[in-house]
């Protein structure tokens, strides 16, 4: 085998609402698309804003089949578990300063892992879709995203040639269901199509653990016949922590004393911040926590509190990327070990939700290269 990077397209203007659509017209397995995204933020600032939140959707499409499914945040956190590492990923505030992020779309184990990867010669006619959504937040202007300014995408497909035999399937992420937590039970039908790999669960609003928006979850086939999982959230938390660690990125915000940010990590959250000037300023973390911060900033010349919106940077480390909790089904590396949906009728997630907050579930499945229908 040897590899090789197709570079689709770097840094393709898109509009402030807009669809990217790229033909998947390559004949070799893909390892992963690389994607990567950029824009500039507004003249004022972009506080709380991140490119995550405008990559609303990224696709694979074969005609009215869909390949592969999730939103920006769920792969960044897919690509931490899969690689212990997060994707290169740089959120800024600052005013008029761009942000760049990483979303990759991963069809195997790891890079170049030969027995799983993206087979486009099997379909009719593979498409990638990116779904771009510059006012997903906060309105495009001074105090956003800049309007009008473009949006830019770039893509490079991983590429595997001369393999002795081309990997019969691929992972497949994709997004079960999303909505706004309540309180009480909810109860969310699985699909029992492919293999399970791992299932991420989203849960997040700014200042409450993933644990505290969703108390408990349960995993029940044909009405708990089989009882996969019937767990307390921060228990299945504290065990994501060990097995997965904890990563960390650089983060540039603009703020004033005792300003709430935001923050990538939901779980427990280390930071390092410091002023990119040589202006005397002291600066000390009051608190971090919940996917959230706020700071002690002072002007060590009066000393009082600086009350004034300045660029900072912080080195920024958690775990929980997005408010996202990993549920692995048996050993990551071996696919024996995986869950088989297939041996039952029906799957349900049961989750109790204590707090209102954006939820989704996206499951990992072993997908076949092959046309279905």
């Amino acid at each position: 085998m040897r590899v090789r990077d197709a570079v689709l397209d770097r840094q393709l203007a898109k509009a402030d609402t807009a669809t990217y659509e790229r033909d998947l017209d390559i004949r070799d397995p893909i390892s992963a698309l690389w994607i990567e995204v950029y824009s500039t933020n507004g003249a004022t600032s972009n506080k709380g804003n991140f490119i995550s939140d405008i990559v609303t959707k990224v696709e694979i499409v074969d005609g009215s089949e869909v390949l592969a499914s999730a939103n920006a945040k769920e792969l960044q956190a897919l690509h931490f578990f899969k690689t212990g590492k997060m994707p290169g990923m740089f959120p800024s505030e600052w005013a008029g300063g761009n942000q760049r992020e990483a979303i990759p779309l991963l069809f195997g184990r790891r890079l170049w892992d030969q027995q799983y990867a993206f087979d486009p010669t099997v379909f009719r006619n593979p498409q990638l879709k990116i779904t771009l959504n510059k006012a997903a937040v906060t309105t495009a202007g001074a105090t956003g995203f800049a309007a009008g300014d473009n949006i830019y995408i770039t893509v490079v497909a991983k590429i595997m040639e001369n393999m002795v035999g081309k990997p019969g399937k691929y992972l497949m992420p994709k997004q079960i269901n999303a909505w706004t937590s309540t309180s009480g039970d909810r109860r969310i039908e699985l699909p029992t199509d492919y293999l399970y790999r791992m299932m991420l669960l989203r849960a997040f609003v700014a200042e409450s653990d993933i644990n505290e928006v969703i108390t408990d979850l349960k995993i029940t086939a044909d009405s708990d016949k089989f009882v996969m999982a019937s767990r307390k959230v921060v228990d299945m938390d504290a065990e994501a922590l060990a097995l997965f660690g904890l990563g960390t990125l650089k983060h540039d915000f603009l703020c004033s004393h005792q300003d709430t940010i935001r923050l990538i990590f939901n779980k427990e959250p280390m930071l390092q911040p410091y002023y990119e000037t040589d202006y005397p300023r002291g600066i000390g973390v009051d608190w971090a926590w919940s996917s959230a911060a706020k700071l002690f900033i002072y002007d060590l010349a009066t000393p009082t509190a600086d009350t004034t919106d300045r660029n900072y940077t912080i080195m920024e480390s958690g775990h929980a990327p997005h408010a996202i909790l990993p549920i692995p089904f048996g050993l990551l590396e071996d696919e024996s070990t995986w869950f088989n949906p297939k041996d039952f009728g029906k799957i349900e997630a049961v989750l109790t939700e204590a707090v209102a907050a954006t939820c989704s579930i996206m499951l990992e499945q072993v997908r076949p290269n092959m046309k279905v229908g």
